[in-house]
């Protein structure tokens, strides 16, 4: 009862062609499917990011449908990719395989194959389909243009409807279409009314407000506070396989290369749906309750906080965001009403699956599908065009913030996304870094990083490079904010509050400068015109040497970029 106060499953409320179907894990209609290719005989082809158990592209064939997976080395080497991304994707993929193949399905596998279209084509010659299904790709574009992929294969292609989110094309391009601008936090109050998510029995949300990111900002971490490990899963067989397979094949070509032998030390991600629900349940039962207060907080002691590390299988197709909802809200319903968890917590956790995860999702499919001069991954808003420090790479700097935070991108694939965004972007967007390498860098870089998710995070969130598109300004901060949410300014040898000399803290001495190149475009913003009032109060000379150390130093640092 308490579960339906908050979460009911009616969405008698939301658009007709959206009812029953937002939460449901297929959306393909059979009958269609049985008038576009009568008497076909159908192959299904399961994308790397697509693990998922209820694929829209499985439903409704029979159990001898031949379905393939393919491990393109082709595209693993069209970037330095991180071997815990490739690790995560082959081994999902191969377990997921002896799943189907267990229940009784043909499956056709191609380990380290040349290129998809080889593999495809063999695929096709060798099973005699006439048809291709495959569930549309997350990132759009990932099938080439209309027609490509058919003549590659020499089949037909059928693309069925992507059900790995919670809100369709239709029910987002209709709330797009009435509004001027928009706004994560409005669709994300959608999201919570659509699907009647942690609201009252009057439909208001639960608590009194909507966003409760206010309580979620403590920035001190008690030192008797105990940090909990991260989940972690020990690499079974097929992963131990999967790890030799990557560094035989890749080798020193993949981000954050090591022996195998370490490898399989730092490689602990979920692989399979088991693993997936497993570490849902433990962020639940161990993080979820102080997940709000220190969301936004950073610390040497911990890569990982209470931060769930479910964008990992979710966004690889492992955990539906629907299974997320449903479980996060069973599970705390009933804490929340005896006042043992926060609701706090709850909510913003919540706003990550069905608000920033989805918005993301939309926004980029929107602009990516504009004819526009410039395509939105290659947006330059600020006209940033210096090269990406070496160490992004390396991990190899003074400056302790980027450092700690480089470490488990460099090991493990993953820092949480306030290190993304406040230290990682932050020190690009200050020091007018190229966006397209920085966007290229978080591909490359991170095991939950894909194109579709990590473009609108860095060209809009982290960089502001789409010129307001995503965020409402730029995330712009000195190292006063970082001495706040951390305690990295504590063994650095900058100082945060130094902005020249050989001890200033570059964050610091480059957030004026910052200001002062964008003023026409911050005194415009409601959000960031007291950034430029503010401006006025330092002197010609101290904003000239602010300017003058902060290009030197910028000069001095050597940069990289990837082969091939």
């Amino acid at each position: 009862m308490m579960c339906a106060a908050l979460y009911r499953q009616s969405t008698a409320h939301a658009p007709r062609h959206l009812r029953g179907n937002c939460l449901r894990a297929d959306n393909w209609d059979n009958a269609r499917r049985e008038r576009c290719c009568p008497m076909s005989r159908v192959g299904v082809w399961i994308i790397g990011d697509q693990v998922c158990r209820q694929a829209s592209s499985l439903a409704g064939v029979d159990r001898q449908t031949p379905i393939v997976f393919v491990e393109s080395r082709d595209f693993c080497l069209r970037r330095p990719y991180h071997w815990q991304k490739l690790v995560l994707i082959f081994s999902a993929m191969r377990h997921h395989a002896r799943e189907l193949q267990n229940a009784g399905r043909p499956v056709h596998y191609f380990h380290g194959a040349a290129d998809f279209a080889s593999a495809l084509r063999q695929f096709v010659a060798g099973t005699g389909i006439d048809t291709l299904r495959v569930m549309e790709p997350n990132d759009p574009g990932r099938l080439g243009p209309p027609g490509e992929m058919e003549r590659l294969i020499g089949c037909r292609v059928e693309v069925t409807p992507n059900n790995q989110f919670l809100c369709d094309d239709p029910w987002f391009d209709q709330w797009a279409q009435r509004r001027s601008t928009l706004v994560m936090e409005h669709f994300y109050r959608e999201m919570r009314r659509m699907l009647d998510v942690l609201l009252d029995r009057d439909g208001q949300p639960l608590g009194g407000q909507w966003n409760l990111d206010k309580l979620n900002r403590r920035s001190s971490i008690p030192a008797d506070l105990p940090i909990p490990e991260p989940f972690a899963v020990a690499p079974d067989a097929i992963t131990c396989q999967a790890i030799d397979d990557v560094h035989a094949w890749f080798g020193d070509r993949c981000f954050g290369a090591t022996s195998p032998a370490q490898m399989r030390q730092l490689f602990t991600w979920p692989v399979t749906p088991a693993d997936a629900d497993a570490a849902l349940d433990d962020f639940l039962q161990r993080r979820l309750a102080n997940f709000g207060p220190y969301e936004d907080a950073m610390t040497g002691r911990s890569w990982s906080l209470w931060h769930s590390h479910l964008s990992v299988p979710m966004n690889c197709g492992l955990l539906h965001p629907r299974d997320i909802v449903e479980r996060t809200l069973a599970y705390a319903l009933p804490r929340v009403k005896r006042g043992s968890l926060p609701l706090n917590s709850v909510e913003g956790f919540i706003r990550q699956v069905i608000g920033w995860r989805e918005y993301m999702r939309h926004v980029y499919r929107r602009e990516a599908a504009r004819n526009d001069a410039a395509p939105y991954a290659q947006r330059n808003a600020l006209h940033a065009d210096h090269p990406l420090p070496d160490f992004y790479w390396t991990g190899q700097t003074d400056m302790a913030c980027v450092r700690d935070c480089l470490r488990p991108v460099i090991e493990r694939g993953y820092c949480h996304h306030i290190p993304r965004l406040m230290v990682l972007a932050n020190f690009a967007l200050l020091h007018g870094i190229s966006p397209q390498q920085v966007n290229e860098w978080f591909i490359y870089a991170y095991a939950d990083g894909y194109e579709w998710i990590t473009t609108p995070n860095v060209i809009g969130m982290g960089l502001y490079a789409d010129g307001g598109i995503v965020a409402t300004k730029p995330y712009a901060a000195g190292g006063a904010y970082i001495n706040r949410m951390s305690d990295y300014c504590r063994t650095c040898r900058y100082r945060p509050d130094q902005a020249t000399g050989p001890d200033a803290c570059p964050f610091t001495r480059a957030y004026w400068p910052f200001v002062h190149r964008h003023q026409r475009m911050l005194a415009t913003n409601p959000r960031t015109s007291l950034m430029v009032r503010s401006l006025s109060r330092l002197s010609a000379s101290e904003l000239t040497a602010r300017q003058q150390q902060s290009r030197a130093w910028l000069q001095s640092i050597e940069t990289y970029r990837p082969s091939g």
